[in-house]
This record gives C-alpha cells, structure tokens and sequence, in this order.
C-alpha cells in the first residue's frame, strides 16, 4: 500500500500534493523536531511554514501539503496534511520580533547559531498558511512510510511513491529515551522532553555534569531534591544566565548536560553529596572546571 492510494481514498489529485520530507542532516536538529512534534507542535508548524526558494517553489504550485518527518531506522512518520495558502514574505525583523519564531529558531538551531543570525539567512522567504486536512487527522503520527531516499525533501507526490510500512496503535514521534549512560541533553532539549522522558527524570536523582560547549569548561553537580535530575536541570536552564555562583557568567545555551552516576532514591543527602565530591576530585573540575567548592 502506497500513501498515494490514501490519497485516492480521499479523492485528493497527487498532482495538487507536495510531499514535505522533513530530514535535516544534523542529528541534533533532527531530535529537537522530533520533541516539538510531539510536545510543541505549534513550533514545529512555525518551522514548516517557510522553505527555501526550491522547495517555496514548489509549494506554490501544490494547494497542499503532506509533512513527514525522517526518525531513527529509515523511516518517515506521517505529521500532518494541510491545505496551504500563501502569505507574505518574511523580513528579518518579521522573524526576530515574533516570540514564536524566535523560540522556533532558539530550540532547532540555537546550537549552531543563535536567532539573529538565522533570521539574517531567513529573511526573504515567504510565509505558508497551514490548516489541516481534517480526513487524516487519525493519521497523524501513526502512520509510517519508509523514506524513499534522497537529499531533496520537498517531492511531488506523483513522482515519489512512499510504501507504508505501518499504522501504530498509539502516535509519537520522539525516540525513546536512551539509556542514562548514553543521555545528553542541550538546554533546548530539556525545555521541550517528550513526557516520558520528563517521568523518567523526575524519579531520577543522580550526580550530573555540565559541559559549556562554548570553551569545554565542566561543572559537577547533584540532583536529590524536589523533581530530582528534571527539576534541577530546568532551574539551570530557566533563564539567560547561570543559577549558581560559578555558572552565573555564562549562557545555558551552550550548556549540554548528561548524568555520571544515578544514586539510590532512599540515599540520604549527604551520601550523595559525597558522591559529587568523589566526581569532582577525579575530573578535578575545581582546579581545572567551574565547581568553586
């Protein structure tokens, strides 16, 4: 069975359909679109409403659009099919005034380069009006398509067969959580978990590092109290500088966080503090780090 024959199904001409394969190279890019699919969907339409001049084209010539987004395994899963109109053209002041694109550029690409110089290389593109074709809505993602290869991800639906592999009983995009061995988590990721992720890291308590990607300074710390590892982590995250004194100069944003150890959830709080201590004198992150104590 081909997506097409859904299209049939529906009495949707394939030549009025663009095929929207959404599968950016960076790996981190490509997990932070997964997040938003799932928890802020309202982002990841804000992503999908502008394309580059190729793909624009293209869509000019569809009256829809079919979103898919390439996960883990080869796969595409089914985000959506909306019926597009075409708006204005963006500025770069129409990107950075806008809280919601701003927030869009912050969680997707903020790792490479922050919104003013995305919105710089963004200004220019026109702006898609995006409305959901309610008929498959229950499809939404639940339904995956194996990826049919290739670099160029806007695709006429008449020229780009895509095989469906299955229908899922339950719909979600987000990968599943790695083991806590291979986690690492930027400030983006952490505003935007998959619920069972969040679930997984409030029962958590552990001792945890930070590395500042801007110069590979670290920082040892430890996670016992209320929420544990999710909650602690959310309070460094929260604001546009450091929570504590040695943090306090630098930007979260270039902050990635993964877990050292996990410690028992009866451990008395002074047992864990003599876990972060034993971390910190073998990664010697307070002569050559950012832990001041």
């Amino acid at each position: 069975m081909l997506f097409q024959d859904l299209l049939r199904l529906h009495r949707l001409p394939q030549t009025e359909v663009a095929l929207c394969l959404h599968k950016p190279s960076d790996p981190i890019a490509r997990r932070s679109l997964s997040m938003l699919a799932d928890e802020r969907p309202d982002l990841f339409d804000i992503y999908q409403s502008t394309h580059a001049p190729a793909p624009e084209t293209t869509l000019r010539n569809r009256a829809c659009l079919a979103s898919f987004l390439a996960v883990p395994g080869g796969d595409v899963v089914f985000l959506g099919l909306f019926q597009r109109e075409i708006g204005p053209v963006l500025s770069i002041n129409d990107w950075l005034d806008d809280p919601g694109r701003r927030e869009m550029l912050d969680r997707v690409d903020g790792h490479i380069a922050r919104p003013e110089e995305r919105a710089a290389r963004l200004g220019g593109r026109t702006l898609f009006h995006l409305r959901r074709h309610d008929a498959f809505a229950d499809l939404e993602k639940r339904l995956v398509c194996q990826d049919p290869g290739g670099r160029t991800y806007m695709r006429l639906a008449e020229t780009t067969p895509l095989q469906v592999l299955e229908i899922r009983r339950h719909g979600q995009v987000a990968p599943p959580m790695p083991d806590w061995t291979e986690l690492t988590l930027t400030r983006r990721e952490i505003q935007s978990l998959p619920r069972d992720w969040a679930i997984t890291l409030r029962n958590w308590r552990g001792i945890y590092l930070i590395v500042d990607e801007k110069d590979g300074q670290r920082y040892v710390g430890s996670a016992y109290g209320v929420d544990n590892l999710l909650g602690r982590w959310q309070q460094h995250t929260a604001g546009d500088r450091g929570v504590t004194r040695e943090l306090a100069h630098r930007d979260p944003a270039t902050f990635r966080f993964a877990i050292l150890e996990l410690v028992s959830p009866t451990a008395l709080p002074e047992e864990v503090l003599a876990r972060e201590n034993s971390w910190k004198l073998r990664l010697d992150t307070r002569r050559n780090g950012l832990n001041g104590n």
